[in-house]
């Protein structure tokens, strides 16, 4: 039947298909590359993505079950999780061939990317700007999800140097931090704000990049961020 769709779900990628008469689209979620951080489900114009068990996922608690579901019901195949993903996790290819059609149609502007590695050496594509606050009123000191997940080690949960005592507080680098949210979206508890200032492109509006929605997305990335995210 034509159109046609498939979603398959495998352990290390998954992938949403869609055939036409004369086009076949594919969008590949890598998930060896994914770190969780739900990006893509905040992007998606179509809502299309739903937030899996990031936790689980972290910790290696499961190995079919992806970070990010996608519902290919929904999806548009338009690319925009593909672009502002931070890890390279997500590729578009329509007839084989790996195309992004919103930015060569200007929806989507330049991005001022600095580019940072993750503990593993992996490439990480840095456009954010913002704060992370962690409460320490409510965080749990046995919990660690949060320095397990962050995938340049900017959170750390330092060991009590005697037994007896307690082990001092989560604390962030900084400099190290990538403002992905990937701590948000592992975090059980209330104990995790994430508050982006800035979404770091060039170009002018109409000129460079379609309005509202390259605003709008933005938008959506400077909504604030607090755990626990179901």
């Amino acid at each position: 039947m034509i159109p046609s769709f498939k979603h398959t779900i495998e352990k290390d990628n998954q992938e949403l298909s869609m055939r036409l008469l004369t086009l076949k689209t594919k969008l590949i979620h890598h998930q060896e590359k994914c770190m969780g951080c739900n990006t893509c489900r905040i992007v998606c114009p179509k809502d299309a993505v739903s937030r899996g068990p990031v936790g689980a996922v972290m910790k290696n608690l499961t190995e079919k079950v992806p970070s990010v579901v996608f519902d290919v019901n929904k999806c548009s195949f338009c690319g925009t999780c593909v672009y502002l993903c931070p890890f390279g996790a997500l590729e578009l290819l329509i007839d084989d061939q790996q195309v992004l059609k919103l930015k060569e149609e200007k929806a989507l502007p330049d991005l001022v990317i600095e580019m940072k590695k993750t503990t593993d050496g992996a490439p990480i594509k840095c456009f954010f700007e913002g704060k992370i606050t962690i409460n320490a009123d409510v965080c749990i000191p046995e919990c660690q999800s949060c320095a397990i997940g962050c995938p340049t080690g900017a959170i750390e949960y330092p060991k009590a140097e005697k037994p007896w005592e307690k082990a001092t507080r989560v604390t962030v680098d900084e400099e190290k931090c990538v403002k992905c949210g990937t701590c948000v979206h592992i975090c059980p508890s209330e104990a995790i704000t994430l508050e982006r200032t800035e979404i770091k492109f060039k170009g002018e509006p109409e000129k460079d990049y379609t309005v509202p929605f390259w605003p709008n997305i933005v938008e959506k990335l400077k909504t604030k961020l607090q755990s626990p995210i179901k």
